[in-house]
């Protein structure tokens, strides 16, 4: 925000009438360091502004003036300068430009001729006003601010840091809520050795700066507390969702509502299999020529009960099938208005695997919802075997 010494601005085609303001307003606007200026049309404030309207806070202008009325003038004022607060001066009743200098956003009005107490009061209000709302616009600079931040390091902390490998092409897509920057999403792939990967996906309810803490602690704790520790032996994925949701428990034992779900595989290229668990996450599926199989087994979510046994399957694949895991901010689409899921079968069906496969699936999952932007977290994580 510019931080010129703020001003008020006094527009009317009578010269008399701003000075009168003026003389009246001259201790109060010296006591808050505000310079008055005045200009005795609208087209003189419209360029006056044009040098001066980041540091005005406050313009009272007349309603009848020639060639530009007032109701119009505070249009344009709010249209460029919203941060302006108005205040209408008349001594006629016009109720159609009165209802024009409303939908203009005027702070208040005041006939003429005026009572001093009364002007000096809704200045100060009409002031006030304006300050609240620049310090809110000042707060709200910041908050994004600290989201976009906030975002920028869940992208680099999230981001996996994939050995390549001759035999399996990963990718990974990541779209928080519009506005938010970070959210609740969490997905990492984790090299085991000896051509094995872990695939995890999870969600955390909520969104936002709350649900991208707990991401931040999940990918703090997974791999130094446990994965680290099962290099070069078995990885149960049902044992490290137990682990995992006794952890969190734990963790936010304090804390009400906070649940995750969560999906853990095991990719064994040399044996070309997937061991998985599931805690209450959406089902993965495997695309094998075109056609999408889901893979059923699931468990209790982390956080609902302590002690969570998670039953485990392993399932074969084939050379040129594609893995896909992926949160629920997919298919719940505009949910809070009453509508359907997206069908993922049939979504998986109608979008094939292949170049750009991840924009044309979301793309795909939004036509189909009616949506023009997803109203939750989204993630993708898709392993193609060559």
């Amino acid at each position: 925000m510019n931080k010129a010494k703020q001003c008020m601005l006094l527009v009317d085609d009578e010269p008399n009438i701003t000075n009168a303001i003026r003389r009246e307003l001259a201790d109060w606007a010296q006591e808050r360091s505000i310079e008055i200026v005045t200009a005795t049309s609208a087209h003189i404030g419209l360029n006056m502004l044009e040098t001066r309207g980041s540091s005005t806070a406050v313009i009272i202008s007349d309603l009848k003036m020639p060639e530009m009325k007032g109701s119009d003038f505070l249009l344009a004022v709010k249209e460029k300068y919203p941060h302006i607060v108005s205040i209408l001066l008349t001594g006629y009743s016009d109720t159609e430009e009165v209802i024009k200098a409303v939908s203009a956003g005027i702070f208040s009005y005041i006939l003429k001729p005026w009572d001093s107490a009364f002007l000096q009061a809704q200045v100060q209000k009409a002031y006030d006003h304006g300050q609240a709302l620049r310090q809110n616009a000042e707060y709200l600079t910041t908050m994004m601010e600290e989201l976009k931040w906030a975002g920028e390091m869940q992208k680099a902390i999230l981001k996996p840091n994939i050995v390549k490998s001759d035999g399996v092409e990963f990718r990974t897509s990541y779209r928080p809520v519009p506005g938010l920057y970070c959210g609740g999403d969490y997905y990492d792939v984790i090299f085991l050795g000896a051509d094995r990967y872990l695939l995890l996906i999870g969600d955390v309810a909520g969104h936002g700066v709350k649900a991208a803490f707990i991401t931040g602690i999940l990918k703090a704790i997974i791999y130094p507390e446990y994965v680290r520790g099962t290099m070069g032996k078995i990885f149960s994925p049902g044992a490290f969702l137990s682990w995992l949701n006794d952890r969190m428990n734990f963790e936010f034992r304090s804390t009400s509502s906070m649940l995750i779900t969560f999906f853990a595989g095991v990719l064994d290229l040399k044996n070309l299999t997937l061991q998985y668990a599931n805690a209450g996450h959406d089902h993965p599926y495997v695309i094998r020529g075109g056609v999408p199989s889901e893979l059923l087994v699931s468990g209790t979510g982390l956080g609902f009960v302590q002690s969570v046994v998670y039953p485990e399957q392993t399932v074969r694949l084939h050379a040129g099938d594609v893995l896909l895991l992926y949160t629920d901010g997919l298919v719940e689409l505009n949910c809070h208005e009453g509508k359907d899921l997206v069908k993922m079968m049939p979504l998986l069906k109608k979008v094939a695997p292949g170049d750009d496969y991840h924009r044309r699936l979301l793309s795909a999952a939004l036509a189909d919802a009616g949506a023009a932007e997803f109203s939750d977290d989204v993630t993708l994580l898709t392993a193609k075997l060559e």
